[in-house]
């Protein structure tokens, strides 16, 4: 009977030696070399005041991590073009109010 236990807890102390801990193993740390340069600057860089354009976004290649891919580098992309669809919008409307008054002193 004490051999059968001593073998069980053996197992349990093997297995929990195998995972790691009851937790598991944190994830790996998601970041790309230092030495090479990151993608998503280079296409920004590459935008510059001008903006982003189709042909920019279908030359994109985001680093592939553990997980799937860089999640700073989709944040950084997505943060650029959420600002110049603001600015874009921002500029719609702006020319749209104008066009409006142009029209309302037109009809005085």
């Amino acid at each position: 009977m004490w051999l059968f236990v001593i073998a069980v807890v053996g197992l349990g102390v093997v297995v929990v030696l195998l995972v790691g801990a009851w937790d598991g193993e944190p994830a790996p740390r998601e970041e790309s070399p230092a030495a090479l340069p990151d993608p998503v600057d280079e296409l920004l860089a590459e935008a510059g005041d001008s903006g982003l354009t189709a042909a920019h976004l279908e030359q994109v290649e985001f680093d592939a991590a553990p997980r799937g891919y860089r999640m700073e580098q989709v944040d950084k992309l997505l943060g650029a073009l959420t600002e110049q669809l603001r600015q874009a919008q921002a500029e719609r409307s702006a020319g749209q109010t104008g066009d409006r008054d142009r029209d309302d002193i037109a009809a005085q």
